[in-house]
């Protein structure tokens, strides 16, 4: 075996060298986002909002999105933040894991480089081996740093066992996917289809997990998906190694079968026989807008089905709403402090009391708890809906990059309606996409609220279209990178970070208002509480309109190769 691996570190120093950049962005995305966390979300609860926090965490609701309680048996800070924050951390070092790999195996096995790469002194296996071992690197170094900055920055219930527990549990379940991306590279012929198949299995074992979390007869379907397994680590709590050992097993049996079936295959081909295609184009080959709605069709599909499930997931607790904001004093400043009532009078009062005069104040407010709650629902679900906008506009720079769109191009193509098909695609999705959130909430919400009218179709429809022009201003600028500086086009998902972290944790009110105003995110009326300036969103709309247009022009002037030269 030892040839099949020759020059194995040669290509794990290259790999880690075209790397450096992107990992370190993540991991310092991580790690902002779980560190930084910690001592907002301790002054934001002290010990006896604490104790109203912790019977929110047993409703099934809760429990199917974020997993099971156990902090209700420990009562401490350390054990609520692991219940809160870890199946959402694990599953986005699971999305890392899965581009790292798809990377450096399938994307570059489908650009014609592993077939370069395999011309020279290197063993059949290197180049699989070197990506898994890269992805080791950063996953381990994500966990220290993971590990080592949540017990400087944590309080006296995060021990040092319990903060290099959360830092291993992350790492391990980033390394189960590292494993189940490497399958897929060897079962679809493209980097699209070994992305889908992962992104796939991400979803399945997410979804697995919850009937084993709500009901202790079915708890082996927790036990099969690495998902579940994280969670049962139970860092700040009884810090439990062994389902780590299990996730690093799990990753090391499904390595061993990608090992073995990348031997087996043979280059730009999968084991999954792709799909012959049409023998004539549809209608929509005709043009340039088609081939790019073609091509980004699943997509759309996917993230169509997905958000309109997400936002029936969050309209499924509206039935219990009065009762769970009422317990929850960070939920009270996350809802109630943007529409300006003060919460804090009745602190002090019994628990019953609470969500009777709480609703009463929310009324004479002119507003219901329906409507809050879907306003914080909304201010997040609108930077989450920013990722496909993103992706759709990206998709020119790397299909340039794969010199597809050079051959495009060299037919009698317009560059402007080339580039204009994607930017118009990823304008249009953003009102789709909102329409669709709106859709999906409502459609729990009139079957589960006492009186529907507290939640109205309408109502939804306007406090989601509100965020589009303010989309649109992001994905303008997108576009303008792509245009202008395409290989700097990256930059915009660091903005995208800073305007998810400064628009949503700054709800609480730790940082000041003028950092929302760096982004459009920060122009958006947070409806029922404000009310929409039109020429707001007309100003808006026009910046959007004018950093597409320069994107276009410039797409149009500038050389074809500048993302790759």
């Amino acid at each position: 075996m030892k040839g099949n691996f020759e020059n194995t570190l040669l290509l794990v120093k290259f790999i880690m060298r075209r790397e450096r950049i992107i990992s370190a962005v993540w991991i310092l995305f991580l790690a902002l986002a779980v560190i930084g966390l910690v001592p907002g979300m301790k002054a934001a609860i002290d010990e006896n909002s604490l104790d109203s926090l912790l019977p929110m965490l047993e409703m099934p609701a809760m429990v199917s999105m974020i997993g099971p309680a156990y902090a209700s048996a420990y009562g401490t800070f350390g054990a609520f933040y692991t219940t809160m924050m870890m199946l959402f951390t694990a599953l986005t070092v699971g999305l890392m894991n899965i581009f790292l790999v798809v990377r450096y195996t399938r994307a570059d096995e489908e650009r014609g480089r592993y077939e370069v790469v395999r011309s020279l002194p290197v063993g059949r296996l290197a180049n699989l081996n070197a990506a898994m071992l890269s992805a080791l690197i950063v996953n381990v170094l994500l966990f220290l740093i993971i590990g080592f900055g949540m017990f400087v920055f944590g309080d006296e219930t995060m021990s040092f066992n319990g903060s290099m527990l959360w830092g291993a549990s992350l790492a391990a379940t980033g390394l189960v996917f590292a494993a189940v991306t490497a399958l897929s590279a060897q079962l679809s012929s493209s980097s699209r289809g070994a992305a889908g198949y992962s992104f796939a299995a991400l979803f399945v074992f997410y979804l697995l997990r919850a009937p084993g979390d709500m009901n202790p007869e079915l708890e082996f379907l927790s036990l099969v998906s690495p998902l579940g397994l994280v969670l049962r680590t139970q860092a700040y709590m009884d810090n439990y190694w062994l389902p780590v050992f299990f996730m690093l097993a799990i990753a090391l049996i499904i390595s061993a079968i990608a090992y073995r079936l990348n031997y087996s295959r043979d280059i730009d081909r999968g084991l999954i026989p792709s799909r012959a295609g049409r023998a004539y184009g549809s209608v929509l080959m005709r043009s340039p807008l088609g081939l790019a709605f073609r091509l980004l069709k699943v997509s759309l599909i996917v993230w169509t089905a997905g958000m309109f499930v997400l936002a029936a997931s969050y309209a499924s607790i509206l039935g219990e709403v009065d009762d769970f904001i009422a317990e929850n004093e960070m939920y009270q400043q996350l809802i109630l402090g943007p529409a300006g009532i003060d919460f804090e009078t009745m602190q002090s009062l019994p628990s019953e009391q609470k969500a009777a005069m709480m609703k009463e104040m929310v009324s004479h407010a002119g507003f219901t708890m329906a409507e809050l709650f879907s306003a914080m629902v909304n201010s997040m679900m609108g930077m989450v809906t920013l990722v496909p906008l993103l992706i759709f506009v990206l998709k020119v720079k790397s299909e340039e990059k794969d010199i597809r769109a050079e051959l495009l191009l060299a037919a009698p193509v317009c560059r402007k309606k080339y580039m204009a098909g994607y930017a118009f695609i990823a304008f249009g999705f953003a009102i789709v996409v909102q329409i669709v959130l709106a859709l999906g909430m409502y459609s729990v919400a009139v079957s589960i609220l006492p009186d529907p009218s507290e939640l109205s179709l309408m109502y939804l429809l306007r406090a989601n279209l509100v965020y589009v022009p303010a989309q649109w201003v992001i994905v303008g600028a997108a576009v303008l990178l792509v245009g202008f500086i395409p290989r700097a086009a990256g930059a915009i998902w660091g903005y995208f970070a800073y305007t998810f972290f400064i628009i949503f944790i700054g709800r609480i009110g730790i940082f000041p208002e003028w950092l929302s105003k760096l982004t459009p995110m920060g122009y958006v009326p947070q409806l029922p509480m404000d009310e929409i300036s039109f020429p707001v969103m007309a100003a808006l709309t026009a910046i959007a309109a004018g950093m597409t247009a320069a994107g276009l022009f410039f797409y149009n002037r500038r050389d074809i190769n500048a993302v790759t030269h």
